[in-house]
This record gives structure tokens, sequence and C-alpha cells, in this order.
């Protein structure tokens, strides 16, 4: 387990105050679920995180503006001091030098003399922190434009009846031609199961992801910590994070650059998830794609429920 620092800048009115939590967790996201829980508030539906050099990450709630910071604190940082054992002597004292050492005194300076008051203190400049998060940014016309015209064609797409393929697989479709990326995949959670299993999966590692069968533990990796928190999650690029692991990406043996992720949920229960990763031109995802995937999953929702 390692510990992780959560900064909360202060939001006034509703916190006049900094916040930061010290907390151990197992990865950045076990800190964030665990920081989002100690921190209270409403849980998010959607966050983005942005990993910065060294790994620490900057996650904004785009409802809300709210924005922290998770650092992994070095271990240094956390080990307790060392104790001397028992019955070890005490540290030496540091030699006084005898009165014949001293050649010189000097004066003490002008302003802080013997009988004058010494010069007030001037404090240092105050440098202003560095932000954290992204600006909230209203949601534009073209947005509600785009998202109007993909429920359009969602509801125009074939059913679910052959999961591998089908209606599924034209709603995967859909969202890597909106968000730009390079590869997909499509999660099942069967009832009682704690595993997601592929459904479809499309891009470079599609055919060997579906060939060996692989399954992602519940709370593993990014897809399996969207599923279990029932959260969208974007994450820009993980190669800036050391202790970054996704499930998926490993199994596939293929490179993860950047991932987005949403649950596919109906009625308070979560069905599966889609995921989609490394956006062409190396550009961050934003709330538009979150809305984008969050529309096919509800599609996705509905028609397995159905």
């Amino acid at each position: 387990m390692a510990q992780f620092e959560i900064f909360v800048p202060a939001t006034p009115p509703a916190q006049a105050a900094d916040v930061v939590v010290l907390l151990e967790a197992d990865s950045w996201l076990g800190a964030l679920r665990a920081g989002v829980a100690r921190i209270g508030g409403r849980h998010p539906a959607n966050v983005l995180c942005d990993v910065r050099p060294g790994g620490v990450i900057h996650v904004t709630d785009p409802e809300t503006g709210r924005a922290f910071r998770i650092q992994e604190l070095p271990e240094a940082a956390v080990r307790p001091a060392r104790t001397p054992p028992p019955g070890s002597p005490p540290p030496a004292r540091p030699r006084r030098p005898a009165r014949d050492e001293i050649t010189e005194k000097l004066p003490l300076p002008g302003a802080a003399r013997r009988g004058e008051p010494p010069p007030p203190r001037t404090p240092p400049p105050r440098r202003p922190p560095a932000p954290i998060g992204r600006e909230p940014a209203p949601r534009s016309s073209s947005t509600d434009a785009l998202l109007a015209g993909l429920a359009r064609r969602a509801a125009a797409l074939p059913g679910v009846a052959a999961e591998a393929g089908g209606g599924l697989g034209a709603l995967l479709d859909l969202a890597l031609e909106l968000t730009g990326c390079e590869a997909g995949s499509v999660f099942l959670l069967r009832p009682g199961e704690r595993e997601l299993s592929f459904a479809v999966a499309r891009g470079p590692a599609a055919g060997a992801i579906l060939r060996r069968g692989v399954r992602v533990p519940v709370g593993a990796g990014v897809v399996g910590f969207c599923v279990q928190e029932n959260v969208a999650l974007a994450v820009s690029d993980v190669r800036q994070d050391p202790r970054f692991d996704d499930a998926v990406a490993r199994a596939a043996g293929y490179e993860a650059r950047s991932l987005l992720c949403t649950p596919i949920a109906r009625g308070g229960r979560v069905l599966g998830a889609f995921e989609v990763m490394n956006k062409r031109g190396g550009e961050l995802f934003d709330q538009q794609d979150v809305a984008v995937l969050a529309l096919l999953a509800d599609h996705a929702a509905a028609r397995l429920g159905a």
C-alpha cells in the first residue's frame, strides 16, 4: 500500500479553506475512490483525470467544476523517524569553541545594534498556487446538436441479439467515430459474477483479446473501477504515471495512452461498460467525449435490459 495526499483547493462559499487528506491505497484509482468518500459531498457521475509528470493526478468533476489533486508521497515522507535502540549513548554535543579561539566579534547590522529596534521584516511575495483541474465550460449548442443527431443514429441501429457484432458493435463503432479513438471495447457483467467479459472489441489488438477470452475482475484497472463505482472516467496521458496499470491493455499487449470509460447501467444495476482508448492526435478527452459515450451506453443499457 502506498501513501497518497489529496489536496482540495478552497471553493468559497461552500468550502472556505483548502483541505488536505492523507490516506493509504494500492493505486491512485483507489486513492480517488477513498478520497471522494472521505472528503464528502456529491459523488461525481463522471470525472476527467489529467496525469501530470511525476504521477500527479488532477481530477475535475465537469458538472460542478470541483477539482482536486492526488499525489503519491515519497517513501521518505511517510517513513517514521528512527529511534535509537535502548542503551545507546546520547548523541555527542557540538564542541563549544574555547574563549581564546574567538578572535573577532563582528558588529551587529546598523538597524539591529543594541538599543535600536529591529526593522520590520518584509514577508516574501506570495506566489499564487498553480491551478488544479480544468476550467468549467458550459455545454455548447454544437455539442447539443451532435448528441441529438447521435441519438437518432443510435436509435436506428439493430438490436443486441448477436453480441459478437450486432447492435453493440455498431454502438462501439459510433463511439470510436465521434471520439476519434484508435480502439475500444464493450464489456458485459453477468448477474452474480464479479468479472467482466468482452462482448465486442475494435482496434489492433481486438482479435487477440477475443481469442484469449480475457476477463477483467470488477475493481481492476480503469474499466473495473468504473463498473465498481458506477462512474465515468477519462484519463489523459497515462504514460506519465509509473504506477498506472490497466488490465485490458496489459492483457492485450497494447500500449494505452489515454482512456475513456463509462458504465452501462439501468435501474441502479451495472450491466457492463464502454471503453475507448488512444484519442488520435494526442488530444485530451473532454466533456463532449464523455457525453457521447454516456449516450451510447444508455442505448446499450436499454437494449440489454429489454
